[in-house]
């Protein structure tokens, strides 16, 4: 979240220090977006400091990322640079994103053996359960390692609908799957989403980067307090 490289080094200090599984970089709130090369210097000393596994991610405006523009080509630009860096774990890629560019940055980290996360974010409304099943069918179709939905809930209806796809495509497609509904309403699928099969939820450290991010202690304790319950 951090806007420079002082920002950037603070916050993984602080995060450095709390329970969370991987860090995720998201590179759009980064004020020299488009200097490729300091990025990618950032990139690895996060990954010899952290310590972590580093998802990388470049959100669009569309999908609730913040507003830098930047033409097809150079979002793609920067994904293999990344990628070929070998300073991060994973990508987050949009299926929004041209299909051959999507293919192009799989393959490219698949040479590297770095995890793509093909993702859908609507931050407007909950699509129906077929919609949502269509997203999903279509990131395994196009070959990520873990497929992503984030939506916005209107009603606690609209969490129903989420978690019920969550339950059912989790046991039917071959890959991880993460979902979460995203505000106040959607707050529960960030902290017990995993009882329904979401493989991952996202917390905030030094601030938020989507409504309804809850704090990582605060997830930290309920997942402790679902696993000594329930057995897992």
């Amino acid at each position: 979240m951090g806007k420079n490289r002082e920002a950037l080094q603070d916050e993984w200090k602080q995060l450095n220090e709390k329970p969370v599984d991987l860090f995720e970089w998201r590179v759009d709130y980064f004020e020299n977006i488009r200097d490729v090369d300091l990025i990618v210097d950032i990139a690895k000393e996060m990954h010899q400091e952290t310590k972590r596994p580093l998802l990388f991610t470049k959100r669009s405006e569309e999908e609730g990322g913040q507003a830098v523009s930047f033409k097809e080509n150079e979002v793609v630009q920067l994904y293999e640079s990344v990628i070929e860096s070998n300073a991060v774990h994973g990508v987050d890629i949009e299926l929004r994103q041209p299909e051959k560019n999507t293919l192009h940055l799989i393959d490219q980290a698949r040479n590297q053996e770095i995890d793509v996360i093909l993702s859908y974010h609507n931050f407007t409304e909950t699509p129906s359960a077929q919609q949502l099943e269509e997203k999903i069918c279509e990131a395994v179709e196009l070959g990520a390692d873990v497929a992503k939905i984030a939506v916005m809930p209107q009603s606690k209806t609209d969490v129903i609908t989420l978690l019920q796809v969550t339950e059912k495509m989790s046991r039917t497609i071959s890959i991880p799957l993460i979902s979460m509904a995203m505000g106040t309403n959607g707050i529960m699928t960030r902290l017990a989403g995993g009882v329904f099969g979401s493989a991952l939820t996202f917390a905030s450290g030094a601030q938020s980067s989507a409504p309804g991010q809850v704090p990582v202690e605060d997830v930290e304790q309920v997942l402790r307090i679902l696993r000594k319950n329930m057995g897992s």
